[in-house]
């Protein structure tokens, strides 16, 4: 409608509806020209993000799952309990228990008084016989002579033969006896079989032992074994020669090591389980026997690229990909991912990052890509790796 067909529109209202006509127009105008704040219609920017140190992993190179997790405990490679081997009292025990002994070294002396008599009496018979066996040899070369000038017959030859070798066995067995006799009064004084220390004093002096009585326990800790026992369907992850580290209560963070060197050929059937046998060098002797450790066996066939944790991975049209953090943002990253193992919630990562990239190890809604990111104080060298 133009202007002057509303104008004679008007002119022809009755007086009051062209009144109340003009203030709605009025109205109207007012409203239209009333002046307004600028609406800016720009997109809000993303709200910025705090990580914590768990929100948070590096991608780094290792193998897939490259490590399994045990309790074990060490025991010397060398112990031995020393047993009494003689009937008889202890007179003296010169070592304590902890106290380092050399190989050969006295550790326990027992009456040997009776055993002394024992050689002496021995040694004294062979002293004896022997003395009339040497005669009895001279009878029979005298003999042999007179024989062949036939001042003697043959009968006494053969009498006097016999004797001398009577005589011989006889000193044989008395020779037999020393060295029995000496035995047991080697066995009175019990030495070191090894270099060791002394980890049980089991007897006192004054104390009567029976042979088999045990006396005392020696310990060689340069070679500790580590027994470990891994569940049957983990056994194909390891072999000899395989390294081994871990970690005792008692030195805090400070690792050691060791080398597989023997496995059990069954299972036990209590609990499924095979014992590893780790081989633990121990030149300075701060490990001890007995402790128990906890540590990790590194998978020597276990596939090895870019980690990340699995929960990490997240799916947009049906590509993978990750949140990662590059310039303070939160930037969405398709990758091709390799292996996984659910048991260690790693994944290999085949393309689409850099060792070293850090990436959200928990579910962000993928809108939220490009927001700032802002570290927690205690991520600060504690950010985790990616397995």
């Amino acid at each position: 409608m133009n202007k002057a067909a509303l104008l004679e529109r008007l002119r022809k209202m009755p007086p009051k509806a062209r009144w109340v006509a003009s203030g709605a127009g009025c109205l109207l105008l007012a409203v239209l020209l009333y002046p307004r704040d600028s609406v800016s219609f720009m997109p809000a920017a993303p709200q910025g993000l705090e990580l914590m140190p768990e929100d948070i992993a590096t991608v780094r190179f290792a193998p897939l799952a490259g490590q399994l997790d045990f309790n074990g405990t060490l025991m010397p490679v060398r112990q031995m309990l020393l047993n009494a081997r003689v009937a008889g009292e202890v007179t003296d025990v010169p070592v304590r228990e902890g106290e380092a002994v050399a190989e050969g070294a006295i550790l326990i002396r027992q009456d040997n008084r009776d055993m002394r008599s024992r050689l002496a009496q021995a040694e004294a018979a062979v002293q004896s016989v022997k003395a009339e066996h040497e005669n009895a040899k001279e009878q029979v070369e005298k003999y042999r002579q007179l024989t062949d000038k036939n001042f003697f017959s043959r009968n006494d030859l053969n009498k006097a033969t016999t004797q001398a070798a009577v005589l011989e066995s006889q000193l044989r067995a008395n020779l037999a006896q020393v060295s029995v006799a000496q035995k047991e009064l080697e066995s009175a004084l019990l030495r070191a079989p090894f270099a060791g220390i002394v980890s049980e004093r089991l007897v006192e002096p004054g104390q009567l032992v029976m042979p088999n009585t045990p006396l005392l326990r020696i310990v060689d800790l340069r070679e500790l074994e580590l027994a470990i026992q891994l569940p049957s369907a983990e056994i194909a992850r390891v072999q000899k020669g395989q390294k081994v580290s871990f970690r005792a209560d008692a030195f805090g963070t400070e690792e050691f090591t060791g080398t597989i060197v023997r496995l059990n050929p069954l299972a036990k059937a209590s609990n499924r389980k095979i014992t590893v046998y780790a081989l633990v060098r121990n030149p300075d002797l701060r490990l001890r026997g007995g402790l128990f450790v906890h540590g990790r066996l590194q998978d020597a066939n276990a596939a090895a690229g870019l980690v990340i944790p699995v929960t990490a991975v997240q799916a947009r049209d049906g590509q993978s990909g990750v949140m990662v953090v590059r310039k303070q943002r939160l930037a969405w990253q398709p990758v091709t991912l390799g292996p996984r193992d659910e048991r260690s919630g790693q994944v290999l990562v085949a393309s689409g990052l850099v060792e070293g990239e850090t990436v959200v190890a928990t579910r962000v809604p993928l809108e939220r890509a490009g927001a700032p990111v802002r570290f927690a104080e205690a991520v600060v060298g504690n950010t985790r790796s990616g397995g």
